[in-house]
């Protein structure tokens, strides 16, 4: 090959996209320098002699490239590959997370729905309006009352009128405790949930038992010889003292003590949604922060095959040119 022939050569090669990143500043400086010399020098023995060398170091630096890029490569494609696999296996995880949350929480949402409504007859049953309504209608049969049978009558109707009232309100209260159990179970079959269930209700057993003792002390009242040559009008005012007074407070401290259970029944189980919709949301965000992670991997991976592309053309432009050149 002659002197302008090589120097075609490495002035193409120069040319060529990359190579100015490809070289470090003094091998660039060196690079020109030697191109001139073949340009411009007549018959330039030792340009011929440095241009073996430089070709055979920039090919070496060429392949040490290649062989980094390659590893780099097959990592991104690793990373991609199990980014990939991760993402899969948690967007289904949400998928099947979602669709099993999305239908406990509609099934929930109606048995709370159920329970306010129901919970409100309860509290209807047990309010204040619903007992005084049986004192005054008894106390006005207990003034009316002409005779001492018929004046114990009313007086023991009274709390008999209580307990039916109470049993009335137990059996709705049964079936709240129902629906407020079907809930929580709605929960109890997914593994690793655990919902703590509310605090209890108001034990109607206490209640029913001072309704009973109620009673008792009502029928003693009316057995009560003292009591039954009493006067009407003291009587009931002794009578409202020992029976109603008692009888309304019951009442109220179960209506306190139910409305009490029925605003947190649901509480618990509302806390425990709200927490896994947050899971799910954290969840749903680290899938998107590992897809946004897979674009910058990709991105790398497409600069990556763009550098290792323009680096087998030097390689192969390098190649040829020291085929070419004279054998020392």
């Amino acid at each position: 090959m002659t002197q302008n022939g090589l120097a075609a050569e490495l002035e193409t090669f120069l040319a060529l996209p990359g190579v100015p990143d490809l070289l470090d500043h003094g091998r660039w400086t060196d690079a020109h320098e030697l191109l001139e010399n073949l340009k411009n020098a007549p018959s330039d023995e030792a340009a011929y002699a440095r241009i073996r060398p430089f070709f055979e170091a920039i090919l070496a630096s060429v392949r040490h490239g290649l062989s980094e890029l390659r590893h780099e490569e097959d990592t991104l494609a690793g990373l991609i590959l199990k980014n990939q696999e991760v993402a899969e296996r948690l967007e289904e995880k949400l998928g099947a997370e979602q669709q099993k949350g999305q239908q406990a929480w509609q099934s929930i949402n109606i048995a709370r729905k159920l329970l306010a409504r129901q919970g409100a007859m309860l509290l209807k049953r047990l309010d204040n309006e619903s007992i005084e309504n049986l004192v005054a209608k008894n106390l006005e049969v207990i003034l009316a009352s002409r005779t001492t049978v018929a004046l114990t009558q009313a007086m023991q109707s009274l709390t008999l009128q209580a307990v039916a009232l109470f049993e009335n309100a137990q059996r709705q209260d049964r079936q709240i405790k129902l629906l407020v159990d079907a809930m929580y179970a709605r929960f109890d079959d997914s593994p690793g949930i655990a919902v703590p269930r509310p605090q209890l209700q108001p034990d109607l057993g206490d209640y029913s038992r001072a309704l009973q003792a109620l009673d008792e002390k009502t029928r003693a009242f009316c057995r009560s010889t003292i009591n039954l040559i009493t006067d009407k009008n003291s009587l009931a005012k002794k009578f409202g003292l020992e029976i109603v007074l008692p009888l309304r407070a019951l009442f109220a401290q179960l209506r306190t003590e139910t409305e009490q259970w029925l605003s947190g029944a649901s509480i618990p189980l509302q806390e425990h949604v709200h927490l896994q919709k947050m899971q799910l949301e954290n969840l749903a965000e680290d899938i998107a922060k590992i897809k946004d992670y897979l674009l910058t991997l990709e991105a790398r991976s497409e600069e990556a095959k763009i550098m290792l592309a323009r680096l087998l053309r030097q390689e192969a432009a390098i190649a040829g040119m020291m085929a070419r050149l004279p054998q020392a």
